[in-house]
């Protein structure tokens, strides 16, 4: 590239000691002549900003941003949107580690071919031996999301650049002037609704969700998230039910994908009960109650979102739903509908392989 575009990288923390040095170590050393980094604190309490400040205070390509509480994953990267300044905007999770080289290769993708709107980086497994993730796919009624690549080999050979039905926000990049017309994350979700929702928003720009798969780097899966079971299905199903309710525009595909994930809901609730864990249960009961309660926010939300679609809703599912399985399948014992389900997913992988 002639001219190196200004990027800021916006990293957010929250008590990410233990990896979060590595990370900024490694995101200054990119070898990428116009970069800022905006980390972003979640109001920490342990030492993690005591200890960046102290080994990267003085490099000028750092800001950091101290929040007074924890405002969860989709406000804090908004508030650390509102204080960059670059072209292109990255999110890059504090448990990652970055090739020197990753950034070059994902704004050259987006400099190349601006029918792109949103680009995930490969990820590959700490030790960076295996891929970890590659982008996710999407079933029909947004069920089940399959891993693209799931603990491959490094050396797999893949496509430059492919489509996926949406990116990990582990390493994303997206133009300023996209997100300045379809809007960033919705901080009434904190969690789970982020990339899922950023992903659908630029396929209904016109513009298209990619992995680069060039641009490489190591993440430590789940470190970065209080992964407390309770905690994570009462998030995880506001966050579903608000892709649900954006995703499917028809009310004809939205009643069918709305009765299909309530048996879904209503099989695992009752699972929960059988297995005696009340905990997962009560955060089930309380999304529900969630539901009921704000719906209102949820369809103005869909409003809002398809208010500004450049693109069908047909098109929409084709890019979104990449996975196709007959509904019963959902509903049946967990090893069957699995073992169909990752059937489908590696014939998918075989074809964009080309096995």
């Amino acid at each position: 590239m002639k001219d190196y575009p200004s990027v800021s990288v916006i990293i957010l923390n929250y008590n990410g000691q233990s990896y979060l040095e590595n990370c900024i170590s490694s995101a200054l050393r990119t070898k990428y002549s116009n970069f800022e980094i905006i980390l972003v604190d979640n109001a920490s309490t342990d030492s993690s900003l005591k200890m960046v400040e102290e080994a990267f205070g003085k490099d000028s390509r750092l800001r950091i941003i101290r929040n007074t509480e924890n405002s969860g994953f989709s406000e804090g990267n908004n508030i650390g949107m509102g204080y960059s300044k670059g072209t292109y905007v990255v999110f890059l999770n504090n448990d990652t580690v970055v090739e020197p080289d990753w950034l070059t290769f994902l704004v050259d993708a987006m400099e190349k071919d601006h029918s792109i709107g949103l680009a995930q980086s490969l990820l590959l497994a700490m030790d960076g031996e295996k891929i970890q993730l590659a982008g996710w796919l999407f079933s029909n009624y947004l069920l089940t999301q399959y891993p693209i690549a799931l603990n491959k080999a490094k050396n797999l050979k893949m496509p430059s650049i492919f489509e996926v039905s949406y990116v990990s926000g582990a390493s994303m990049i997206i133009r300023r002037d996209l997100v300045n017309k379809i809007g960033l994350f919705e901080s009434h979700i904190p969690f789970f609704y982020d990339d899922t929702l950023l992903s659908l928003k630029t396929w209904l720009a016109g513009k298209r969700v990619v992995t680069v798969t060039k641009s490489k780097v190591r993440h430590k899966w789940g470190a970065s998230k209080a992964w407390i079971a309770p905690f994570t299905a009462f998030n995880y199903y506001k966050a579903k039910t608000c892709l649900i309710f954006s995703t499917y525009f028809d009310l004809s595909d939205l009643m069918k994908a709305v009765t299909v994930s309530f048996l879904s809901f209503s099989l695992d609730s009752t699972s929960r009960i059988v297995q005696n864990n009340l905990p997962v249960f009560l955060a089930n009961m309380r999304a529900l109650i969630w539901l009921v309660c704000d719906f209102r926010y949820i369809w103005y939300n869909r409003l809002s979102i398809w208010s500004r679609a450049l693109i069908p809703s047909k098109v929409l599912l084709s890019k979104f739903q990449r996975i196709g399985l007959p509904s019963a399948l959902y509903l049946v014992p967990t090893e069957i509908g699995n073992m169909c389900y990752q059937r489908e997913g590696r014939k998918f992988e075989n074809k964009l392989f080309n096995k």
